[in-house]
């Protein structure tokens, strides 16, 4: 078989009916405004756990701790999407055209 009756003889694999009622994705600046808005909120959460605790209210030291490890967390990994955002930018900037 030469080779463009083998691309011929596949070509119509790759053809899918398109499903109506897929559900299509969400784009990056959502997803990235999602999270985003997520860290916000952790570290919102962990500073008025840290002030309940100071001002001496009946908020559990562990609890406290707990939401403020999970605000470092989410804080870390929304730095190295950063990180790996402006690295992107930078080897596409180096690309040449």
């Amino acid at each position: 078989m030469y080779p463009m009756e083998a691309v011929a003889a596949i070509s119509g694999v790759a053809e899918v009916a398109p499903n109506p009622g897929a559900r299509v994705g969400t784009d990056f600046s959502t997803a990235l405004a999602s999270g985003l808005s997520r860290v916000d909120v952790s570290l919102r959460a962990a500073d008025a756990g840290v002030r309940a605790l100071a001002a001496g209210e009946g908020v559990a030291l562990h609890d406290v701790m707990i939401t403020m490890e999970r605000a470092r967390m989410e804080l870390t990994l929304a730095v190295e999407v950063r990180n790996r955002l402006v690295e992107a930018y930078q080897e596409l900037a180096r690309m040449q055209l």
